[in-house]
């Protein structure tokens, strides 16, 4: 009866803590992407991992008062299996690497929670060292995530110069990311701020202009004239402003040394019978592409 009742226990407080800190952390918008597909994959697997919870706690002796090294077990066994599981998860389940990040700031609080509990019952101090483990797992996930991806508010926009060559050019999305349109407006003088502070005189106009991501800001303005001639990936700047101009047999980078990332913006050529000029995808941090196409009549357009 003792080991039923401590496997119901952890597996009960297992499951609580893991959903607690999903539901809270997704209400209060402190997780990447703010993916509700996500929310409902970690309170789902939370039923097996509590199950599994369950069953180490009753293997696991119970410790009548409070020793250090039973407090470190109990600690590494929660630890050991928050991990576990999320790899075993992530191997086979998870369609989105960056995923697994913030299933272990589930799982391990509350594998760790389960053992306490299990092992040493419903003392003052395990229930408020819980609930610290919970706020921190809760509050501190997101900036650890921002600092280990390098995670930013990105904003990228595709422009082209004001000239008849280019006139029918236009762009899918035209906005995104933005809440009002003095946002986009905003948005929109930065940028040709920007590309007039490199000197350029020339006029230019916006095709394409979106934003993702938290954190430090980040500007990247892609400047296009042309059907792109091959694929190419534009490395995401680091917290600072890029300039990327098509060239005839390149991408002009400017300034040249300004720091970049792994992750960058994809652009594609089309099939030469579409009237589209390019393709392009915006990956984020937490994993999450935006894509979208510039168009226009290319037949009208220079080659």
């Amino acid at each position: 009866m003792r080991l039923l009742s401590r496997f119901l226990i952890a597996a009960l407080v297992g499951f609580s803590v893991s959903s607690l800190i999903a539901l809270a952390s997704y209400s209060l918008g402190l997780w990447p992407g703010r993916d509700s597909s996500l929310l409902r994959f970690i309170v789902y697997y939370s039923c097996p991992f509590a199950v599994l919870l369950g069953v180490a706690a009753a293997v696991q002796p119970r410790r009548s008062t409070v020793q250090k090294s039973s407090l470190l077990v109990a600690i590494l066994v929660g630890t050991v299996l928050g991990f576990a599981c999320t790899y075993y998860v992530f191997r086979f389940s998870l369609p989105i690497h960056r995923w697994a990040f913030l299933m272990l700031s589930c799982w391990v609080p509350s594998g760790i929670s389960a053992m306490l509990v299990a092992a040493f019952g419903k003392r003052l101090s395990i229930v408020t060292g819980i609930a610290v483990l919970c706020l921190a797992a809760i509050f501190l996930t997101e900036p650890i995530f921002n600092a280990f991806t390098h995670n930013q508010q990105l904003t990228v926009a595709f422009i082209t110069p004001s000239e008849a060559s280019t006139a029918q050019l236009a762009a899918n999305p035209e906005t995104d990311g933005f809440v009002t349109a003095a946002e986009i407006q905003t948005a929109k003088d930065e940028v040709i701020e920007r590309i007039r502070g490199l000197g350029y005189g020339e006029e230019f106009r916006v095709l394409s202009l979106t934003r993702q991501g938290k954190g430090k800001n980040a500007l990247a303005i892609v400047v296009v004239r042309t059907r792109v001639k091959k694929d190419v990936v534009l490395p995401e700047p680091d917290g600072s402003t890029v300039v990327y101009v098509q060239q005839p047999d390149k991408w002009e980078k400017k300034p040249p040394e300004v720091p970049t990332l792994r992750r960058g913006i994809e652009i594609w050529l089309p099939k030469p019978t579409n009237d589209e000029l390019a393709f392009f995808t915006i990956w984020n941090a937490p994993g999450f592409g935006l894509s979208g196409r510039i168009t226009g009549k290319v037949s009208d357009l220079p080659r």
